[in-house]
């Protein structure tokens, strides 16, 4: 498990249909792209939940949107297609940093 801190700068949610033979199905997908804090460097990185139920889990009672703070606990996944791999950063948990926390933070010297 990794942990990252960052600003949210974009949000967006991707409907998936994905078709075979017999049946159709619907799939939800979120990706959150972030400006990581803690490093001194400009460095975005693109986060994804995957699936209705883990999107409701993660979005009860925290409602995220541009320009908050948060913490996010995600792990990596990768696929092989063709001889190349592919990373994915999906999400685990996601902590909103309260907006009093994170001005003290930035107000202390030599942070």
């Amino acid at each position: 498990m990794y942990k990252i801190r960052g600003e949210i700068t974009e949000i967006e949610d991707q409907d998936i249909v994905s078709k075979n033979d017999t049946d159709i199905k619907k799939y939800k997908k979120k990706l959150i792209t972030i400006e990581e804090a803690d490093s001194g460097f400009n460095h975005i990185q693109q986060f994804e939940i995957f699936g209705k139920e883990k999107i409701d889990v993660i979005e009860h009672s925290r409602k995220l949107s541009t320009g908050q703070y948060i913490n996010i606990d995600f792990y990596i996944i990768s696929r092989e297609y063709k001889g190349k791999f592919y990373n994915t950063l999906m999400i685990k948990e996601v902590m909103i940093e309260d907006s009093s926390t994170r001005l003290s933070e930035e107000s202390m010297p030599f942070n």
